[in-house]
């Protein structure tokens, strides 16, 4: 027997690997009609053999014949039949049909490999590498073998054990072992499981769809060959339609997702090598590419859009086709780089210089789900606000409750501020309150003109508790009223002011 490339189970073991996830997204398959009759181009044998107990002695051969203007591999229908090379440029008429799926798949995976005829679903999960000539004449052996277990019927009953027997008797005499049970472990897997991976994945429409036909020994016979003893050929037509597909790569902000970014740079690869390309994102933070052959991807980003920096730039892997069709969209997400503050503070509206804490904040997002609330504390300063990563955007800042011994104003635009964080321009604030009880002194002179600068004392209860100057419009204003007895004391007049 010719040697193979590579070892039977090395390589099925390689595909079963391979398979991460099962895929049901076959495009449908253009089958062409079967040809009347078919004429034998070449039959040759190597003269090796192998023992099948079901079968007896198996020779290894092929078989080539004309099958609509193509040269496609034909199988011997009868084990045993006459056959030979004193039969080529003969002709096979009357096709009948085969439908058991066994056989379709087995054919099916023989045509898909040999002749490199292969599916999305088969590129997309790697198991479409084409096999050398002398594993061909191997892959044709048991799959020959096949077809003669299904002629003798003994092969529906449990095809996966049948398979898994022929398997054995051709492994065994290829690699000189002598495997005696289909459950027996090479390279860690059963010949059972090897077998039944194949026929799960043509199930699944990985190999395929293949028509099959057993066809009529039509020709006159040689002296080698009786034409009455000439057995029938079957022999099948693979084809499949390649899809094209759509992969959308897709930048965030990663603290308002909702927020695509333009300017990503990008890098796109297949797995084979057959395709690279590097965009950038557009003004919808995406770029779509179109068409694409079925493959495995991978998406690295290069470049961060100009004030964000990568958070991970991959590579993610994308499989075409996968469970959500044609068009696959990977995202990536990039953090802002911040340089800015943001200080919102309370301040009596009398005096704006004095800060106010317990004043109860909430901050929403306007173009994004951020919402949060807030106190102030010392100074009137809102605290606890988490600037540096909140997302860039716009926001409202609402007053829900003032401080103690404070009013909500009444102009709404003292109780509630539009504002913009981009993370690297300040953000300042300012909340007025006015106190709910207060108290104001009022010092004019003779012609009723206020006095600037008169400094008072503030006693309440007889007790000293401040000490203010009057401002330009002459007025002293204390808040924070409680109850009790309150006193202004004149300290001092400026000139030319005499007490």
């Amino acid at each position: 027997m010719k040697k193979q490339t590579h070892s039977l189970p090395a390589r099925i073991l390689s595909m079963l690997l391979a398979l991460v996830c099962i895929l049901g997204l076959l495009p449908g398959a253009a089958l062409a009609a079967s040809p009347d009759s078919i004429v034998m181009e070449d039959c040759t044998h190597n003269g090796v053999h192998y023992e099948s107990a079901a079968l007896d002695t198996c020779w290894l051969h092929q078989m080539k014949f004309d099958y609509n203007g193509d040269t496609v591999t034909g199988f011997c229908a009868d084990h045993g039949g006459g056959m030979g090379w004193s039969l080529e440029g003969h002709e096979w008429n009357n096709p009948q049909p085969i439908s058991d799926p066994t056989v379709k798949t087995m054919m099916a995976y023989y045509y898909a490999h040999s002749r490199g005829i292969f599916t999305d679903q088969a590129h997309a999960l790697g198991v479409d590498e084409v096999w050398g000539s002398d594993y061909t004449w191997t892959m044709n052996a048991w799959v020959q073998a096949i077809i003669w277990r299904h002629e003798q019927k003994t092969l529906a009953a449990d095809p996966v054990a049948a398979c898994a027997e022929e398997l054995m008797y051709v492994y065994n005499n290829l690699e000189h072992t002598s495997y005696t049970s289909i459950d027996d472990v090479v390279d860690g897997t059963s010949l059972r499981d090897r077998a039944q991976y194949i026929l799960d994945l043509g199930a699944q429409g990985v190999w395929g769809d293949c028509e099959v036909f057993e066809y009529t020994y039509a020709g006159p016979g040689s002296t080698q060959h009786p034409a009455y003893d000439v057995q029938g050929i079957i022999i099948g037509n693979l084809t499949v339609t390649h899809e094209q597909y759509e992969l959308t790569v897709k930048k965030v902000d990663a603290t308002n997702p909702s927020k695509g970014l333009p300017g990503a740079r990008f890098l796109i690869q297949n797995a084979n090598g057959t395709y690279s390309k590097e965009v950038v994102t557009g003004a919808d933070g995406t770029y779509t590419l179109s068409p694409l052959d079925a493959n495995t991807y991978s998406v690295t980003e290069l470049e961060a859009p100009e004030g964000y920096q990568i958070d991970n730039p991959g590579p993610q892997y994308v499989v075409l086709p996968n469970e959500n069709g044609k068009t696959v969209t990977v995202t990536f997400t990039d953090t802002p780089e911040i340089t800015g503050e943001g200080s919102i503070r309370k301040v009596d509206a009398d005096d704006p210089t004095k800060g106010l804490a317990g004043a109860v904040i909430r901050i929403d997002g306007v173009d994004n789900s951020f919402t949060g609330t807030y106190t102030t504390g010392a100074g009137g300063y809102l605290e606890d606000v988490p600037w540096d990563t909140m997302p860039i955007g716009s926001f409202v800042a609402t007053e829900v409750t003032p401080p103690t011994g404070y009013t909500t104003s009444s102009d709404p635009n003292k109780v509630r501020q539009e504002f913009y964080w981009d993370g690297k321009s300040d953000v300042d604030l300012v909340f007025e309150n006015d106190a709910k009880v207060k108290i104001e002194l009022l010092k004019v002179d003779d012609s009723d003109s206020p006095i600037e600068g008169a400094v008072f004392n503030i006693l309440k209860d007889g007790q000293i508790i401040g000490s203010e100057a009057t401002d330009a419009s002459g007025i002293i204003t204390v808040t924070g009223i409680t109850e009790g007895l309150y006193a202004f004391v004149e300290v001092s007049v400026p000139a030319p002011f005499a007490r």
